[in-house]
């Protein structure tokens, strides 16, 4: 499963619990609520991404790789 499979079903599973909370709440806080859990979901990605590349590009030219210096 890659990361966009994994994207669908977790944006499936808050659609079932923004629907859920529709009946309780109604519509609109529902929908309110699906975007700014998507907007998370959707900035958490972007953020991830931008790390990894940044990562992977700097690598071995780390300060902390160059020193020895572990994830303490």
């Amino acid at each position: 499963m890659d990361i966009i499979d994994e994207r669908a079903l977790i944006y499936v599973a808050v659609l079932f619990i923004c629907s859920a909370l529709a009946v309780f709440a109604g519509p609109a806080r529902a929908a309110a609520t699906f975007g700014a859990v998507a907007a998370s979901i959707e900035g958490a990605y972007w953020l991830g991404r931008n790390l990894t590349a940044h990562h992977h590009a700097y690598g071995s030219e780390s300060p902390h790789a160059a020193s020895g210096a572990r994830g303490e």
